[in-house]
C-alpha cells in the first residue's frame, strides 16, 4: 500500500461525485435553467453521500500517510471501509498504520494530517463563497456544500470526543493534557475554529435555499442537516 493507493481513491471519488452532478444537470432539463425545488436539491446532496463520504475517508487516511512518509515513517497498514483494527480491535471507519515515527512531535504531526487538509479545503471554499466564486448553477453549489459539510464535520467531530483512542486525544495527551479540566481552552478554541470555519457553508445554505423563505415552508433545516448527517467521515 502506498500513499498514491490512497490518492487515486480520492479520485475516484472526485469523478463519481461530478458524475452524479453531471446526470442530475442532464436530467434536469428546463428545471435546471430555473430554480429548482428544494427537494429536489437535498435529494441530490443525498446521492452524493455515499462518494463524498468515501472520498472524506480518503483524503482523511491519505492526509496521515502522507504525513508519515514525508516523516520517514513505513504505512504497513490500512483500510477506507469500516471495521475493527486488526492489532488493537478498536471500531475505526478508516486507519492508516505507520511504522518509524521517532518520537512525539513526529507522532503528533502524522495524527495532526487530516485537520490540516480540513482547514485548507475549507478554506479554500470559504474563499470561493467570499468572493462569489462559486458556480450559479443550483446542483453544482450544492455539491460544493455538501463537499464542504464533510469537511467541517471531519474537522469539528473531535470537539465531543473523550475516548483515548482518538486522535486529537492522543495529541492532547502528548501535550500533558490529560484531564478534562485541562483540555478546556483548547476545546473552546476548536470550537472557536469549527464555527468560523462553518459559517460560510452556513451563508452557503441560506442563499442556496433562500433568506426570505421561512424554513418550515422550505425545508432549509432538512436541508441544511441531511447533507452534513450524510457525509460526516
Amino acid at each position: 500500500m502506498s500513499a498514491r493507493t490512497l490518492l487515486l481513491s480520492a479520485s475516484r471519488c472526485i469523478s463519481s461525485i461530478v458524475l452524479v452532478a453531471a446526470i442530475l444537470l442532464r436530467t434536469s432539463g428546463a428545471e435546471a435553467q430555473e430554480r429548482p425545488r428544494d427537494r429536489n436539491l437535498i435529494l441530490a446532496g443525498m446521492a452524493m453521500g455515499i462518494p463524498t463520504y468515501t472520498l472524506g475517508v480518503a483524503l482523511h487516511e491519505g492526509s496521515h500517510a502522507l504525513a508519515g512518509k514525508a516523516l520517514g515513517a513505513r504505512v504497513t497498514d490500512y483500510s477506507l471501509v469500516p471495521g475493527f483494527h486488526p492489532r488493537t480491535g478498536t471500531f475505526y471507519f478508516g486507519y492508516v498504520t505507520v511504522f518509524g515515527l521517532k518520537n512525539d512531535r513526529q507522532r503528533a504531526m502524522f495524527l495532526l494530517a487530516p485537520k490540516l487538509t480540513d482547514s485548507i479545503l475549507l478554506g479554500g471554499f470559504s474563499a470561493l463563497y467570499g468572493f462569489d466564486a462559486l458556480p450559479n448553477n443550483a446542483y453544482a453549489n450544492t455539491a460544493f456544500l455538501v463537499l464542504a459539510t464533510g469537511f467541517w464535520v471531519d474537522f469539528s467531530k473531535d470537539i465531543f470526543s473523550f475516548s483515548d483512542k482518538n486522535d486529537t486525544i492522543k495529541i492532547y495527551n502528548m501535550l500533558g493534557l490529560d484531564s478534562e479540566l485541562r483540555r478546556v481552552a483548547v476545546r473552546l478554541v476548536h470550537a472557536g475554529l469549527s464555527f468560523a470555519m462553518g459559517y460560510s457553508i452556513y451563508q452557503g445554505y441560506r442563499d442556496l435555499f433562500g433568506r426570505d423563505v421561512e424554513a418550515s415552508q422550505s425545508g432549509i433545516g432538512t436541508a441544511i442537516y441531511m447533507p452534513m448527517w450524510d457525509t460526516s467521515f
